[in-house]
């Protein structure tokens, strides 16, 4: 766990010249037993490390897509501050894991060695006296057991890919191994959020499966509840999400040195940015002055004239412009611009790397503090009471209580998966300051809106804050934050992802809510961090991946990107994270009773999972859009199937695949041999175009399901790039239970997706909706505070509740 001293005083984090102390290794008291050969299982030991905890790496070789020459880099970074195990500690497997509390499974085919491995450690698990947490880690997981994937295939079932590009152009898939990153962040989660609970040892909750097709399945789940529901189509539309995501604008745009992001996302900050434009001619038409409206019906039309004016200025001016209006614009930066950053030099988020101290890698995405001697209550016991309530997944984070203050989607997922696992999540709003995820505006179904009051009938809010209590309090008011105050006393978390310092401001920073819980644990997610020249900056999922990098290495070339702007991956991506470092807080006050405060950066937690090009763009390979590539693997793409616009991904992983996928193509008459590169995985990589045109020639005429089921049958990674509709609607959705209808006031029956682990089978999640705003105001205060009928009628009566 990287720190900066034992104690420091920062005057930037909480407003106040305040000493905190850096808490070090949450995770010290855990052992943990990685079984490896691909990123997922490796990357979730990575993150344990982070934390402190002690990693024993029984594996193979990695399997990643890094650079040829950053290959080794990778693979050493992922592994650094584990331990390597011994020949005799791998003949002693069983011993290793009677003295492990997890244990990470990679359980996808990578060979003979590995599933040897894996039996062995299973073997060892079902006959020790003491079970560990047990998660299985795989690319593509149905019926519980792994099937032939890859993070290719994962992206193409999720309907991720689908999203991604130009029309008519081939889908884009995240590149460099992101989706086992993801699911590696998920694994490690998983791990803790049971490691917390804590269940009996014979319980089935102690087994969990994560599938990178299911995480990014939730994700796909939960953004285009911003799409589907108001009739906005999930596809691709170049650089803007269909529909500029609702607000326009939301686009990357070309400049006069490169590219740039801009996502206004409210009324405010349009006006805003016509303003500073000089209030053009154009912008005082009718059509212009809404920009739901603008974003539905006359984007083109908008682009046409925001399009040159963005071309004649560079990045640095087009930045400067947004600092002085207030409005989210980011300069789509290479990975090189970002080493260079002064915001991660303060911050010290890189370091160097293990092998090579000449090139530097990304560190822990997040900081732990404490008040130094803020000790836990002796009068009150400051340790974790959860207890698993029954067997089942929704029930494992039982008498956990959360205070949620954030809003839109990063925040409010964090505290949407702890509501999946039975915690009771108090989400904290007032009428005159609502999340802004309530404001995307009515559902629409059969081209008509949907009735009732605005601030309900919008399925994201829904989404993102389903199964959770909506208490009413006027931040403003000053009885208002007093019960704040009060209701942290009884909570055990808080989550926040307002600007650094706003908090503090009203006198409800970590200083004063630790005064009333020693033992609270909180977690702030902000763009850059709590402290540094950015800490302020003003931005969205979009911005965080122009300011990161990511978004270079989305495209179709240099001169063509299209980025991750419609399924904004750096959202779920920062809660996935946040949620790790949090589960470790928890961890650590089970253990101490002591609380802790998480400082995230969700552009860093970005960086986290972009090690492979950040490394190769410090190398003579420099950097390069991959778009659908593998650097040592082909076939690897995306290719057509017969029918509109129906495309299958397909990777070939090593010679023996390749003869069978020969062998298929031949059976339809296809030759996809003309070099002689049937036993050679270097000659097909030399001749990939001709190759893989000869592919393209023998999908096209296939049906694309049958040809991805008779694929994976013969043990090659496969998958249709599905839609949303397609996904939806799947069988092997319907049996891995990633959604479920839940019944609103207003709404009616509507679908939302759940948290995607599996509990030796079993699915996380509750079926409840968002609840109205306000509707558990009284009732949470009576309960929590036993504030008496009377009382709460003059704080109605004040405005302190509303």
């Amino acid at each position: 766990m990287r720190a900066d001293g034992p104690k420091r005083t920062d005057t930037a984090m909480n407003g106040a010249s305040m000493p905190y102390g850096a808490v070090e290794s949450p995770l010290a008291d855990l052992r943990v037993v990685e079984i490896s050969g691909g990123v997922a299982t490796a990357y979730a030991g990575r993150v344990l490390t982070w934390l402190g905890a002690s990693v024993l790496v029984v594996g193979t070789e990695l399997d990643t897509a890094a650079e040829p020459a950053a290959t080794q880099l990778v693979a050493d970074w992922l592994h650094e501050g584990k331990e390597v195990a011994t020949a005799e500690r791998k003949r002693d497997l069983a011993k290793v894991i009677a003295d492990a509390q997890i244990v990470l499974l990679d359980t996808d085919d990578r060979g003979p060695e590995l599933s040897s491995l894996v039996r062995s450690a299973t073997n060892a698990v079902d006959a020790s006296a003491h079970p560990p947490v047990v998660v299985h880690v795989s690319s593509v997981a149905d019926r519980g057991k792994p099937i032939p994937g890859s993070a290719l295939t994962a992206a193409a079932w999720s309907g991720l890919s689908w999203s991604m590009g130009s029309p008519g152009k081939a889908p884009l898939s995240l590149p460099f191994d992101l989706p086992s990153f993801e699911a590696g962040a998920h694994a490690a989660a998983a791990a803790l959020a049971v490691v917390v609970a804590n269940p009996a040892e014979n319980s089935v909750l102690r087994n969990v499966d994560v599938s990178a097709r299911d995480v990014l399945s939730y994700y796909t789940g939960m953004i285009t509840a911003n799409f589907i529901p108001y009739e906005r189509p999930w596809r691709r539309d170049g650089a803007r999400p269909p529909g500029s995501g609702g607000v326009y604008p939301a686009s990357i745009f070309p400049c006069k040195d490169g590219f740039v992001t801009f996502m206004c996302r409210s009324q405010r900050e349009w006006k805003a940015l016509l303003e500073g434009m000089g209030s053009p001619e154009w912008s005082r038409d009718p059509r212009f002055e809404d920009p739901r409206v603008v974003a539905r019906l006359h984007a083109d039309e908008a682009d046409s004239h925001l399009v040159p004016w963005i071309a004649e200025r560079t990045k640095q001016e087009l930045l400067e412009f947004g600092h002085r209006y207030g409005l989210p614009i980011a300069p789509v930066r290479s990975f090189s611009e970002t080493l260079r950053e002064e915001q991660f030099r303060h911050r010290k988020f890189f370091v160097s790397h293990p092998r090579r101290p000449d090139l530097l890698a990304p560190g822990a995405p997040w900081r732990l503090n404490e008040v130094p001697g803020r000790r836990p209550d002796q009068a009150r016991d400051r340790r974790l009471r959860i207890e698993p309530a029954s067997g089942e997944p929704c029930d494992l984070l039982s008498g956990l209580r959360v205070l949620d203050l954030s809003w839109v989607w990063s925040g409010p997922m964090v505290t949407s998966m702890l509501t999946d696992l039975g915690a009771e999540v108090l989400k904290i709003e007032h009428s005159g300051h609502m999340d802004a995820g309530r404001m995307r505006g009515r559902a629409r179904r059969d081209g008509r809106e949907v009735e009732g009051p605005e601030h309900e009938v919008t399925p994201y809010f829904n989404q993102m804050n389903h199964g959770k209590r909506s208490v009413t309090l006027d931040l403003k008011e000053g009885r208002a934050r007093e019960l704040l105050l009060d209701l942290a006393g009884t909570c055990d978390v808080v989550v926040e992802n307002m600007r650094p310092g706003a908090l503090s401001k009203l006198g409800l920073g970590f200083d004063e809510l630790s005064a009333h819980n020693p033992g609270i644990v909180m977690l702030s997610m902000s763009m850059a961090g709590q402290t540094g020249p950015l800490k302020t900056m003003k931005g969205y999922a979009g911005i965080m991946a122009a300011m990161s990098g990511l978004d270079s290495i989305i495209g179709y070339d240099e001169n063509e990107l299209i980025g991750s702007l419609t399924p904004a991956l750096g959202d779920p991506n920062g809660a996935s994270h946040g949620l790790v470092a949090l589960l470790a807080a928890l961890h650590r006050r089970r253990v101490t009773g002591r609380g802790a405060w998480i400082d995230l950066s969700q552009i860093e937690a970005l960086l986290s999972i972009t090690a492979s090009p950040l490394l190769a763009s410090q190398l003579d390979t420099g950097e390069r859009v991959p778009v659908n590539t593998h650097p040592g693997k082909c076939p690897h793409g995306h290719f057509p199937a017969s029918g509109d616009d129906r495309w299958l991904a397909i990777t070939v992983q090593d010679d023996s695949q390749w003869q069978t996928f020969v062998e298929l193509a031949r059976c339809d008459g296809h030759d996809l041999d003309p070099h002689d590169t049937r036993d050679e995985s270097k000659n097909r990589l030399e001749n990939r175009a001709a190759i893989e045109e000869a592919v393209s020639a023998w999908t096209a005429d296939q049906d694309r399901d049958e040809l991805a089921d008779r694929l994976i049958r013969h043990g090659i990674p496969a998958a249709p790039v599905t839609s949303f509709e397609d996904l939806a609607s799947s069988d092997w959705a319907g049996e891995r239970h990633l959604r479920t209808f839940v019944q609103h006031p207003y709404l009616g029956e509507t679908p939302i997706f759940v948290l995607p682990w599996k509990f030796a089978g079993r699915a996380a999640g509750r079926d409840l909706p968002a609840p109205i705003l306000g509707t558990d105001t009284d009732d949470v205060l009576t309960r929590l505070l036993q504030i008496d009928a009377a009382t709460l009628a003059e704080l109605h009566q004040s405005g302190s509740l509303r």
